[in-house]
């Protein structure tokens, strides 16, 4: 499970992020507050977007259909 630090949301499986280093801390941040991460001075860590993964029991449950 990942959150986004700056609107405090649980980031939904398959929505990307990227990550971000601002007070010497590496931080989750949605694709929406991105500008609210770069106007509080944060660095960007990585350039390519990642997106969540879904894990649990996702891969076990069979498919009823």
């Amino acid at each position: 499970m990942a959150m986004c630090h700056v609107c405090r949301r649980t980031l939904l499986a398959g929505e990307r992020y990227r990550t971000w280093r601002w007070q010497r801390r590496d931080q989750t941040v949605c694709v929406v507050c991105e500008p609210k991460a770069r106007d509080a001075g944060a660095i960007r860590v990585v350039d390519a977007y990642e997106s969540v993964r879904a894990t649990g029991l996702t891969p076990t449950v069979r498919r009823v259909a």
